[in-house]
């Protein structure tokens, strides 16, 4: 019988794994009784004993496929496993292999007897303990919510109320969305979305041994109001608007506009704990997952971030340095499932830290000092913390980095993309250059400049309580004034220009080899630009990619056989909207394929005029409901919310509002955009100007797919795509969309 039989149901995926039951009497005696070296086998593998060369088959003929019956020497005797008079020389009977049975020496049993009995090792011996981790957390306890705005079973279920309208009684679909448990009252979203308070009729205190399903039925205001319970919340999940009653509209399924979460009080959402120069710290409370676990995340903004290519560079280092000196720190809090990362940007540098709440804190208090202790020390060199000889070792790990960078010609094509829109944001070959010969003074000189103007953004997410926002608010400030200070000005931050596409009829194209000699595949990659960010626009771009993809998939990639990556998708670069499209093809060529995209274009616009508005309506769905999935993790929803402080939006809600957005668009509204944005001819055929890049990065397959590539020396390939991106930012005369985020 198969072993998941003897497993109880709920145990069917897990029983293998789990322990349900704890003896420690069992535990002992096996330590003490039976894991002793007496009862000790050693298994020895080798390849210089015991050949095959150094025996006759004949002479071990008779043993094979026999029983077993093992031969074993006494201590005393030599092991000479090269004898064939050998006494202790078996062999297997299935395969013939042969091995030997060999006592272990009493005094050697008798030293690993005395070395069994606990002791501390001595002061000579190489052996210590392990260090005590300071990171295993001790308190797991979920911090308590406000009481004006704290748990209920009831929370974020929907229910339906009966409620006398005049002389009868009608019921009212609402969403419960808050819970005040200083005067015992729900606060009730209508579908109108109109809000009211009801006071519950079961005392706090009563709901310990009642279990709230869907049917499940109450009263509110003194029985003045019937409720029936209809749908709970998943855990993650928000409010939830199901009422059971969706076959009362008469729509086909898939049609029918999802429905849309009330909006949340100010107090759901992160709030501004700090507001200085020197740091802006945001803080949220869990009330979704309920874990004792949270999420720290900042940025680091320096004055002279991203300047020059070795500004870049010895930012690049810097995290790898810093990265390769917390190592043995990190292990150990990774043992306890707390991570750190470090990471460099345009601005400066990002840090996160998450795992359990409990011991957060003091690595990311132990990460924040090493952080700080590079500043100042143009004349002192590297922190102690650093060991010798790692800053060299780290230098050849980026310079290596550098040299693999882009090797891969669909990487090396969006680098280029992203390099066109931002002349600032430094190529690995421009960086791996300036950092040539870079020595411990050249680079604490430059990162310590970097280093001097800064100011800390923070979030702060999970099992954790105001007071733990202030704690934590404190430590961050009393490092960085310790550290010599901090604070910058709005007007002293980065900027980050993005290049104004020129409006042109035909694409700009860049086009330049793949940097591996040896890759076969061509990439080629289209991006329209669209303009500076604003909701109505930004909603209309992803409806546009969310209608284009499939059919574009189907036609190049099923049925004009293009290449295996064939996608359409939007770019949101620093408040610059764009639509992009890309392909990597091994058997077509780049021309080709850019005029098989432009015609794609063309042809989907009558498809695109001539779509039902049931086939519209789904899709305008389809999109509603992906932006409206519930965060699958804390980390998750912490990536939503700081992406729009890391965005400068600052749009917590924003996946709502855009469904709001969504909700009020047309399919001509879209079909407008799309001749605006994508169309190479206005209706009357003229051509049209549009704001395009085109990158192709040229492989070397022998076929179609390699012809136009460059021919140029692979030693020269770097130098050749940045004369490619100067000529163009020349043709764009580095005009910029001026100051949006």
């Amino acid at each position: 019988m198969a072993p998941h039989r003897r497993l109880p149901p709920e145990h069917l995926l897990d029983g293998s794994e789990l322990l349900f039951e704890y003896d420690g009497d069992i535990i002992k005696d096996l330590l003490d009784n039976h894991f002793t070296p007496g009862n000790t086998r050693l298994d020895l593998m080798s390849s210089t004993f015991g050949r095959a060369s150094d025996f006759d088959d004949k002479d071990c003929i008779e043993t094979q496929g026999k029983a077993l019956d093992l031969q074993s020497v006494e201590d005393d005797d030599a092991f000479t496993p090269k004898s064939k008079k050998d006494k202790s020389l078996n062999v297997e009977p299935h395969f013939g292999t042969r091995f030997w049975c060999h006592s272990i020496k009493k005094e050697t049993l008798n030293s690993w007897e005395k070395a069994v009995v606990p002791s501390l090792p001595p002061p000579s011996s190489l052996l210590q303990l392990p260090p005590v981790n300071p990171f295993i957390p001790k308190v797991f306890d979920l911090k308590p919510l406000p009481a004006d705005d704290s748990h209920h079973p009831l929370l974020n279920c929907s229910m339906k109320l009966c409620i006398s309208v005049g002389k009868r009684k009608a019921w009212f679909p609402a969403t419960v969305t808050k819970y005040n448990g200083l005067n015992n009252e729900i606060l009730l979203s209508y579908e109108d979305e109109d809000e009211k308070w009801h006071k519950v009729d079961v005392l706090p205190s009563d709901w310990t041994g009642m279990t709230v399903a869907p049917n499940f039925e109450s009263t509110l205001d003194n029985k003045a109001i019937k409720y029936k319970v209809v749908a709970l919340a998943l855990q993650g999940e928000g409010a939830v608007l199901k009422y059971g009653d969706e076959s009362d509209f008469d729509v086909e399924d898939g049609v029918q506009f999802p429905a849309i979460p009330p909006a949340q009080s100010e107090s759901r959402l992160p709030q501004l704990i700090c507001n200085t120069q020197a740091l802006k710290l945001w803080h949220l409370q869990d009330r979704k997952f309920h874990r004792p676990i949270a999420e720290l995340r900042m940025r680091m903004t320096c004055a002279d971030a991203n300047k020059t290519p070795l500004q870049s560079a010895c930012a690049d280092l810097f995290v790898t340095l810093f990265g390769d000196t917390i190592t043995e720190t990190t292990y150990l809090a990774s043992v306890c499932e707390l991570g750190s990362s470090i990471s460099s940007n345009d601005v400066g540098f990002g840090m996160r830290v998450h795992g359990f709440d409990d011991k957060l804190m003091d690595l990311a208090e132990f990460s924040l000092n090493l952080f700080f202790k590079f500043r100042g020390r143009i004349e002192k060199g590297l922190p102690d913390e650093v060991k010798e000889g790692r800053f060299e070792a780290c230098h050849e790990v980026l310079q290596r980095r550098y040299h693999n960078h882009g090797l891969q010609a669909s990487k090396l094509a969006s680098s280029i993309r992203l390099r066109c829109l931002r002349p600032s944001q430094w190529t690995s070959h421009a960086k791996a250059k300036a950092l040539e010969g870079v020595t411990i003074s050249t680079f604490m000189q430059t990162i310590c400049t970097i280093l001097k103007t800064i100011s800390v953004e923070a979030f702060y997410h999970g099992n954790l309580t105001a007071s733990d926002a202030h704690a934590a608010t404190k430590l961050i400030s009393t490092l960085i004034k310790e550290s010599g200070g901090g604070g910058l000005p709005k007007k002293k931050r980065p900027k980050l220009p993005v290049l104004k596409v020129p409006a042109s009829i035909e694409h700009h194209l860049i086009t330049v080899p793949s940097k591996d000699v040896s890759d076969p595949n061509t990439a080629i990659e289209i991006y329209f630009q669209i303009g500076p960010d604003n909701l109505r626009d930004r909603v209309m771009t992803d409806l546009l990619s969310h209608i284009l993809y499939e059919p574009l998939y189907d036609q190049l990639r099923t049925r004009d056989q293009f290449g295996y990556t064939v996608s359409t998708d939007t770019r949101w670069t620093y408040g610059v909207m764009g639509l992009h499209f890309r392909v990597v093809t091994t058997a077509k060529s780049a021309e080709e394929t850019v005029a098989r995209i432009d015609r794609f274009i063309v042809d989907y616009r009558k498809e695109f005029e001539n779509m039902t508005k049931n086939q519209y309506m789904e899709n305008l769905v389809g999109l509603a409901k992906h932006k409206l999935l519930m965060a699958s993790s804390l980390s998750d929803e912490c990536e939503t919310f700081w992406s729009e402080i890391t965005d400068y939006r600052y749009d917590w809600q924003v996946k709502r509002n855009e469904v709001l957005a969504l909700r009020s668009i047309s399919k001509d509204d879209v079909l407008e955009k799309y001749d605006e944005w994508l169309m190479p001819t206005c209706r009357k055929g003229e051509p049209r100007k549009r704001r395009a890049i085109g990158v192709q990065v040229i492989g070397v397959h022998g076929g179609a797919a390699s012809l136009g590539r460059p021919d140029i020396d692979s030693g020269d390939t770097n130098e050749y795509i940045e004369q490619r991106l100067v000529e163009f930012h020349n043709r764009a005369k580095n005009a910029t969309w001026g100051k949006i985020i």
